[in-house]
């Protein structure tokens, strides 16, 4: 069997400096696979951290986010359904002016009209209004149809009816013409204002 020998002098000194060289690249290249590596989980983690750090956020955040969507709700429903108004003169005055378009609107006349003393009820103020009508019959049907879907919402009550007794422009030509008395309500949140009676026209 021959013993292999290494290349001595210069061959050797290039051999063994290719060898050395080729072990350096080796490592470099080994090191920065790995320092790649670090660099992208720590980029990930991070990434990771900023995802859970905004989370957490909006979990603290839900109880504020849900208490103002649930005013907010609340506002708008009232809105619907209560008279506006900061005091009882000023939600009056509004009830007997939707009560005057919603009777304009059917050609009926308003003879006459009085406001209800506001009194508490709960949480709310009930405003009302006596109000005395002329109109033909099929007329006095409609008002009342839409008074009872009106918005803000309105309660009619103390309803007397009678045959009109008297000719007016609402009236003429008209065989079933009634002259009707009724009282007309509605609600307004109570904020803590001094109640105020609009002053009857």
């Amino acid at each position: 069997m021959t013993d292999a020998r290494l290349p001595t002098g210069l061959s050797g000194q290039i051999l063994a400096c290719s060898v050395t060289f080729a072990g350096l690249a080796c490592v470099a290249m080994t090191g920065l696979s790995l320092l790649s590596l670090y660099q992208n989980r720590a980029a990930a983690l991070e990434d990771q951290r900023t995802v859970l750090s905004h989370t957490e956020q909006l979990i603290r955040q839900i109880p504020d986010l849900k208490r103002r969507y649930q005013e907010r709700h609340s506002s708008a429903s009232s809105a619907h359904i209560l008279l506006a108004g900061q005091s009882d003169s000023e939600a009056a005055a509004n009830l007997v002016q939707t009560v005057q378009v919603l009777a304009a609107q059917h050609q009926i006349e308003i003879a006459s009209q009085e406001t209800i003393p506001p009194h508490a009820m709960g949480h709310f103020r009930a405003i009302g209004v006596r109000i005395a009508l002329t109109g033909n019959w099929a007329a006095f049907v409609a008002l009342l149809d839409d008074l009872d879907h009106a918005q803000p919402r309105l309660l009619v009550e103390d309803l007397e009816i009678q045959r009109a007794r008297t000719v007016t422009e609402a009236t003429r030509g008209h065989t079933s013409a009634v002259d009707a008395t009724l009282s007309i309500s509605g609600f307004r949140a109570d904020l803590g204002t001094p109640a105020q009676t609009a002053p009857t026209p």
